[in-house]
């Protein structure tokens, strides 16, 4: 799947009609990508549901917009992330460090890549690009996990995915690694279950599956791909990652929309955008076409 774009424009506005057309763009592009199961209307609310959204100014430098189309923070860094926790990562220079929302400093740059706060925890580097190690960091900037992994995503359900070498687990809070590093791709949890796969044999498809935090598997049934979960139900591919068709299952596994979309986002609010052909829409929980 196309990875988000962080020179997207999304909140570049002069005037609030101007903002709405911007933001029917930004929601027809993400829904192509397969990023958002939200409809136009809902966009508005995701973009500013952590507080003031990324936006780029005329001087090439990024900021953050208040949902009437001021700025809340001036644009003056070369890049930003949205706000979580009330931090944000923010770049000046070639290091990252985080903001508030008054647009000050709360960590200082430091790191050569920051990510976003999810559960008091943001994964960070101080190391080189190609070499440097991963950990985790609390809102004062302190290691809570040391940086010795060579990636580490936000935490999610109390889990954070971590890649050792090659390989990917995950680790708790306080750093213990509680289901080893023995996966070739991993997703976060969510809903209590992460998507894994591990590779077989040279010349076998690639096959995805689904783990407890325990490490153990809820079910047998493996898939061609496999989402997260959103709101009970995940998207998975059957047959083929390039030309096999979406669909979803639940928790336990079972097939609740059959695999009959060549694109399709999580669920959110009770729907997801899906697209058949050229056509794209919107669902219900059942598959069905939403009007």
């Amino acid at each position: 799947m196309t990875k988000y774009q962080p020179s997207l424009d999304p909140l570049r506005w002069s005037s609030i009609s101007e903002r709405m057309k911007c933001c029917f763009r930004v929601a027809l592009i993400l829904m192509l990508l397969g990023f958002v199961g939200w409809a136009n209307e809902d966009l508005e609310q995701v973009l500013f549901s952590k507080g003031p959204a990324p936006a780029k100014g005329e001087n090439g430098k990024w900021g953050f917009r208040s949902p009437d189309g001021t700025w809340a923070v001036e644009p003056k860094f070369l890049e930003v992330k949205p706000f979580r926790h009330d931090l944000a990562a923010a770049r000046e220079g070639k290091t990252w460090g985080y903001i508030e929302k008054s647009g000050n400093w709360k960590i200082p740059p430091r790191f050569t890549w920051a990510g976003e706060f999810s559960e008091n925890l943001a994964p960070a580097s101080e190391g080189d690009h190609l070499t440097g190690k991963f950990g985790y960091i609390d809102p004062q900037g302190r290691w809570a996990i040391e940086a010795e992994y060579s990636w580490a995503r936000p935490f999610q359900e109390g889990m954070g995915c971590v890649k050792d070498g090659s390989k990917w687990g995950f680790v708790d809070a306080k750093g213990k690694l509680v289901v080893e590093p023995d996966f070739d791709q991993a997703q976060s949890f969510s809903g209590g279950l992460a998507a894994v796969q591990k590779s077989g044999p040279p010349g076998e498809k690639e096959t995805w599956s689904y783990i407890k935090p325990d490490g153990t598997s809820p079910f047998e049934k493996k898939f061609a791909w496999a989402g997260s979960f959103s709101e009970g139900l995940a998207r998975v591919q059957m047959t083929d990652r390039i030309t096999g068709k979406y669909g979803y299952i639940n928790p336990k596994g079972d097939l609740v929309i059959p695999p009959s979309f060549d694109e399709a986002a999580d669920f959110h609010q009770g729907r997801a955008q899906v697209r058949v052909g050229k056509e794209i829409r919107l669902v219900d929980s059942k598959g069905k076409p939403i009007d």
